[in-house]
């Protein structure tokens, strides 16, 4: 009798992992459309760069809707600095990527999102960018906190850069965007 009630378990538990799949292959395949987000010319040339954990990529609109497309949404682990193009996400396992200066948004810090919860109020650096005519949002948990902190900063410096440099510069208003 433990044999079948055995059986049972495993063949539910099997059918709930394919549940899982398809429903994450699904939303991918939704999002396809999405523009694939850009690999580096030059990683070699990545400067300031912190190790940390990529958690994912969500809707800046909406922070339970993951970006599955391209890769975004696989957990990996991450070195995170600035290349000549912009912000560069150096992963192990999954699909390394660019995020372009001027399609960086802004940057924060929070406890949480999709995939990780940690619980402290700056333990996530969260970089806000555009994918397309998206806004999204890339949580990172960087290996020791302090390199957030200064990372956030070099971030917020760079989007001032692009924005003098583009004429957009308006000093007045605080539109980083990034998650708190």
């Amino acid at each position: 009798m433990r044999f079948v009630w055995a059986a049972v378990l495993l063949v539910a538990l099997l059918l709930l992992w394919r549940m899982m799949f398809t429903g994450y292959r699904g939303r991918a395949l939704r999002q396809r459309t999405l523009p694939r987000p850009v690999g580096s010319s030059d990683w070699q040339a990545m400067h300031d760069a912190l190790e940390g954990v990529y958690v994912s990529t969500t809707d800046a609109e909406n922070a339970l809707d993951r970006i599955a497309a391209h890769g975004l949404g696989t957990r990996s682990a991450v070195l995170l600095g600035f290349v000549p193009e912009g912000v560069g996400f150096l992963r192990q396992g999954a699909r390394s990527f660019v995020v372009p200066a001027r399609d960086v948004v802004g940057v924060g810090h929070g406890p949480g999102m999709v995939g990780k919860w940690v619980g402290r109020p700056d333990g996530l650096v969260v970089l806000r960018w555009r994918l397309g005519d998206r806004v999204v949002d890339t949580g990172v948990k960087p290996r020791h906190p302090a390199e957030g902190a200064r990372f956030a900063q070099q971030v917020e410096e760079l989007v001032r850069a692009t924005r003098r440099a583009s004429g957009t510069d308006d000093s007045g208003t605080d539109d980083s965007g990034g998650a708190e």
